[in-house]
């Protein structure tokens, strides 16, 4: 059975070249047969039963690449516009405490989505909403269901002991132990999303003593972990 086929027809496409300098070409037709681009030209054929898409007017652009995102969060979106850094960190991360790990799904799916919707095809999240186990495994379950390309960095959530009208008590637990042996079995198991999702870890804890955070690193690195990313902004937080 022959691949199906789309031809593109008549856009403006941004044209990358093996210098990655783009040039803008007009009225230009890209054939796309089954999963590849195969011709990029002017009036091009279109092969039997190709759909046709009529893109007068439109660009045509690789995939964005979203360097730095919190997917989980989707929910809370537009709820922080207004907060500085200092008032985000209670309202805006420690809701994690109250996520279960339905929330994290519709959370990634929807942040997911909408990336995609928006013309970003890749995205490297930070996600630190990794409560337990099961929270990941929803938030990578997510990832797969939505298509989207990414590098899940695997970060550990804030945990609370308490938080209700009267106070707010952090855990005095440390996930992060827990977090890594997770992140290195992933990172060892079978591709995820048909090769898509990507195993990563999001590190902040440079607090630590150098000796513990160089043993971090070079654990996940040994495992395969793909990327380490961090948190760095000229702050009293950091």
């Amino acid at each position: 059975m022959a691949s199906k086929a789309t031809l593109l027809r008549k856009g403006t496409v941004l044209y990358h070249d093996d210098d990655d300098k783009v040039t803008p070409l007009k009225n230009t037709d890209i054939l796309i047969e089954g999963d590849s681009i195969t011709k990029i030209g002017v009036n091009l054929e279109a092969p039997s039963g190709a759909e046709i898409v009529d893109c007068t007017d439109k660009i045509i652009s690789p995939g964005f690449i979203d360097t730095h995102h919190h997917l989980w969060q989707t929910q809370l979106k537009g709820c922080h516009s207004e907060d500085s850094l200092l008032d985000y960190f209670p309202h805006g991360l420690l809701p994690s405490h109250f996520y279960d790990p339905e929330d994290t799904y519709w959370g990634q799916l929807t942040g997911a989505l909408e990336a995609i919707n928006s013309g970003t095809t890749f995205v490297l999240d930070h996600a630190h909403g990794c409560k337990t186990k099961e929270h990941v495994r929803q938030a990578l379950s997510a990832c797969s269901a939505s298509g989207i390309r990414a590098v899940f960095a695997y970060a550990t959530a804030l945990r609370l002991e308490k938080w209700d009208t009267e106070c707010c008590v952090p855990s005095q637990e440390s996930q992060l132990e827990e977090s890594i042996q997770d992140a290195i079995e992933l990172a060892a198991g079978h591709p995820l999303g048909e090769g898509r999702i990507q195993i990563g870890y999001g590190f902040d804890a440079y607090y630590l003593p150098k000796e513990v955070v160089i043993s971090v690193f070079t654990r996940l690195r040994a495992a395969g972990v793909k990327l380490i990313t961090s948190h760095v902004v000229k702050s009293a937080l950091f």
